[in-house]
């Protein structure tokens, strides 16, 4: 996509063992303070796919922040501590992802009472624990494992792929959890796609093995268009 309207910068922020953590920064090159977007990327990492849909929604005049957190060790143990965070509903990962968006808070182009979290996959299912916080004012997740509980959560945009056999039961636990909660809410499960149908495959060969297996990945434009409609006017409303 064209960037030449955004300001990208890679910067560090300081978690609270003191580990100076990469992040990726997208925003409007126009001057003035941005309701922004923590973005949490799927589990192959911040790879060029995960940046071009942080851009695409800068360019719709978020501020967008994706912390890189596997870089505090190898992706396999990077993903094996998130998948244990993400069930805990606590951890390490969780407190990194709370220090980014302590720091976005503070940047002179975020408006720090408009903070909202976006994630995807295994960014899904963080995005709705922090959704938890009090600290966003929306969460939307892209097919992420859901807590059993949302008590105290944040209007939720979520988005699921029916062929996604592993993730697509968890909109209905979001569903029963919003209704019981009077949560504001838009969640859709999209008929015909399934896992990452907002972003392509870091390389075909991922790409291929997600297409046959019982995630049935694939990208899907149409889907993905009408998902990040549904994410902008949600956000619209409730920021």
């Amino acid at each position: 996509m064209d960037t030449s309207g955004l300001i990208i910068t890679r910067e560090t922020f300081s978690c609270a063992d003191n580990f100076a953590m990469p992040a990726y920064i997208t925003r409007p090159s126009d001057s003035g303070k941005r309701p922004s977007l923590l973005f949490i990327y799927e589990a192959c990492g911040l790879s060029e796919e995960m940046q071009r849909v942080a851009n695409d929604f800068a360019s719709a005049g978020y501020a967008v922040m994706v912390p890189d957190l596997f870089s505090r060790g190898s992706w396999f143990s990077c993903v094996r501590q998130c998948i244990h965070d993400i069930k805990a509903g606590a951890g390490p990962n969780v407190q990194d992802l709370l220090d980014a968006r302590q720091w976005l808070s503070t940047r002179d182009f975020v408006d720090p009472d408009h903070i909202a979290v976006i994630g995807f996959c295994m960014g899904g299912g963080f995005a709705l624990i922090l959704a938890k916080t009090g600290l966003f004012y929306v969460a939307a997740p892209f097919y992420g494992q859901a807590p059993d509980r949302l008590d105290g959560a944040c209007p939720i945009v979520a988005s699921y792929g029916a062929r996604d056999k592993p993730t697509a039961p968890e909109i209905e636990k979001i569903r029963s959890e919003v209704n019981r909660l009077n949560i504001p809410n838009d969640l859709k499960l999209y008929p015909d796609v399934g896992h990452n149908f907002m972003n392509n495959a870091p390389n075909r060969v991922l790409g291929f093995l997600s297409s046959i297996s019982p995630v049935h990945g694939g990208y899907n434009a149409e889907a993905a268009a009408d998902a990040r409609q549904r994410v902008l006017t949600f956000l619209k409303t409730h920021m």
